[in-house]
């Protein structure tokens, strides 16, 4: 016999301190009383007030002894009294339930899942009815889908419930996460159970050790070929060429010849054959034209056998191109700066034309003094000084720059000195503007963000396309940036990829920034990310698409390929293994708390049915008739004298 929530120690205690208090309340009780006289004529007003005495003995001592005995039953059910030893309370077993993606391969129309669910159920069979179990959902991460219990339903209704994953198992995280919460239980440690394919993944190979640890093993097909990634890339080489590639492994121990047939917008190319040697892995590439938008889809034959990794779809929308409108009288010098680019649509007019200005992305405004519309992004090429957006507080002569702001994307590259500029105006700039060049009197190429419905504009406060600067290599990478800087999405490399769930390295440019990245999800959502010396490390549990942008590119991350674990896990030396015969604990310990909690609470009802409600409810005519009996001697007595 032994307490479950309370030690002997904390029991007394409480026993002791409210049983005194109670004993205490009985003896002390002090309160006056209601007393009926037949006359106050012989009585006399006393001179000093009465004093009164404590009793010294307990008025109803069977009241108190059912108020003591009901109060050790309440304390007793709430310690939690068992009634046995403590070596047959029960044990806490975790049972971990790999749902990795292993776990969705079909044998004979039923899948690995189902088989553990099986195995698990068999394994319940054998515990004590006493024994708490936890069920932990098992792939990448450790997830409980049950507290401690000894609900058997509970447990089998989440069983039923579990499904098969995308992820590989991290057998170490789910061991040190069962080891805790047994830990966190505070009760006697049962055994960590494991049932599943025991396939982990490459970084979770290391032995993984625990103690009472059990293995069942679910046997799985080892002949398994699937498509590990995917990727198409635009070719910098050509105008609408892209790159494909399709990485596919094969899982088993024998050579296996598989067959990948590929289609972009309902358009298939020829398929691809190839024979994989046991464990190997090797690359499909395509290359392909196109400036539509469309879905590269890649199928591995022979057919699925559950596990969704022989076939990948790659969403690719259609690029939207930058419309330029440039008004100049010398197109020439214009069409080698906007023609190397084609994510540009350039259309030229005259700088004297009288039509309005045309609906277009961006207005190039070459030495005139016509506006923009107030929404359209605009370049100012030495603007007249009455025309110009910006005010001009004077005009330098026979000037150089001396400074580019190389601290914004805007005065990126750009490094020359000392270039000699015949007139170049000096702007006036207000609060959010940003100065890009400088001569020794001040700003002469300014840009302002949008703002209060304005577009962008960028204002040059002399002629970049004539003289020594033509010939300098930061006239083009100033126009270059500043493009860049009104329409970053146009200039940005965009590459789709389809990687595994899990973890994912996504390798730099020598030009990127990691602090520059941004990575969010479908939802725009903000995404951690590590970053590496090689690049940036992202991780996913489930299936989802990510962008990751920086200034140059963007990466459209399509994480849902299952990540195939191609490791096999060894369990530690001592482990034990499959299915254990039926424990037999007989008898078990016996819950006593209920029927204490009844008793006490029959205790105080019976207490207040024989005293309680006597004290109260105590009839006044029968006091009045005690009252005059007790007075009728002594009035005689008064009489006679």
């Amino acid at each position: 016999m032994f307490f479950l929530n309370l030690t002997a120690g904390e029991f007394l205690t409480l026993l002791g301190g409210l049983g005194s208090l109670i004993a205490a309340l009985y003896l002390l009780d002090r309160s006056k009383r209601k007393k009926i006289v037949s006359t106050l004529r012989f009585w006399t007003p006393s001179e000093r007030p009465q004093e009164s005495q404590r009793r010294r003995r307990v008025r109803e001592p069977w009241s108190l002894v059912l108020q003591l005995v009901s109060l050790m039953m309440l304390l007793l059910a709430i310690a939690q009294l068992q009634w046995g030893s403590r070596e047959r309370r029960g044990r806490y077993c975790v049972l971990l339930l790999d749902t990795s993606a292993w776990a969705a391969q079909r044998l004979g129309g039923v899948s690995l899942l189902d088989r553990e669910k099986q195995a698990a159920q068999r394994y319940l069979s054998t515990l004590p009815a006493q024994d708490r179990v936890m069920l932990v959902d098992a792939d990448a991460l450790a997830a409980p889908l049950t507290p401690f219990t000894d609900d058997r339903a509970q447990i089998s209704g989440a069983m039923g419930r579990a499904a098969a994953g995308s992820s590989a198992l991290n057998i170490q995280q789910a061991l040190a996460f069962a080891a805790e919460a047994q830990e966190g239980s505070g009760g006697d440690r049962g055994e960590v159970v494991y049932i599943g394919p025991r396939m982990v993944s490459e970084t979770a190979n290391a032995q993984a050790k625990t103690a009472n640890l059990r293995v069942i093993t679910v046997d799985r097909e080892p002949r398994h070929v699937g498509i590990r990634t995917a990727s198409v890339t635009p070719n910098p080489n050509a105008e609408g060429a892209w790159q494909a590639a399709v990485a596919v492994k094969n899982y088993g121990p024998r050579p296996a010849v598989i067959r990948l047939n590929t289609e972009f917008a309902g358009t298939a190319f020829a398929p691809r054959a190839a024979t994989l040697e046991g464990g190997a892995e090797t690359a499909i590439q395509y290359n392909f034209v196109t400036n539509a938008s469309g879905q590269f889809v890649a199928r591995l034959e022979p057919g699925d056998d559950g596990m969704a990794d022989n076939r990948v779809s790659l969403e690719m929308p259609k690029r939207d191109k930058l419309r330029v409108t440039v008004f100049t009288d010398r197109p020439d010098a214009f069409r080698p700066l906007f023609g190397a680019s084609s994510g540009l649509t350039v259309r030229f007019y005259a700088a004297s034309a009288a039509q309005a200005v045309p609906s277009a992305d961006l207005v190039v405004l070459d030495r005139t003094s016509r506006a923009a519309r107030r929404d359209q992004a605009s370049i100012w090429i030495d603007p007249p000084r009455e025309g110009s957006p910006l005010p001009v507080k004077t005009v330098a002569r026979n000037a150089t720059v001396k400074n580019w702001n190389s601290e914004t994307p805007l005065g990126e590259s750009l490094h020359a000195r000392d270039t000699p500029i015949p007139v170049a105006e000096i702007f006036q700039t207000f609060d959010g503007d940003v100065t890009v060049g400088s001569v020794a009197e001040g700003p002469v190429v300014v840009a302002r963000s949008r703002s209060e419905g304005r577009g962008k504009m960028a204002v040059i406060g002399f002629d970049p396309l004539s003289g020594d600067a033509r010939l300098e290599l930061t006239t083009p990478l100033l126009f270059a940036n500043l493009l860049r800087w009104i329409s970053p999405d146009v200039f940005r490399s965009v590459d789709f990829v389809a990687e595994r769930v899990g973890v994912v390295d996504i390798p730099l440019d020598d030009r990127e920034r990691a602090d520059r990245i941004q990575v969010r999800d479908q939802r725009g959502f903000s995404i951690p990310f590590v970053v590496t010396k090689q690049g940036i490390e992202l991780f996913s549990s489930a299936p989802s698409v990510l962008r990751v942008s920086s200034e140059d590119r963007e990466t459209v991350l399509s994480m849902t390929v299952p990540d195939v674990a191609a490791f096999e896990w060894k369990a530690p030396a001592g482990s034990a293994d499959g299915i254990p015969a039926r424990f037999r604990l007989s008898p078990g310990v016996l819950d006593l708390w209920r029927w204490l909690a009844l008793l006490g609470a029959f205790g105080l009802i019976a207490e207040w049915v024989l005293f309680g409600r006597r004290r109260i409810l105590r009839p006044p005519a029968r006091n009045a008739r005690r009252t005059r009996e007790a007075l009728e001697p002594r009035e005689n007595e008064l009489v006679s004298r």
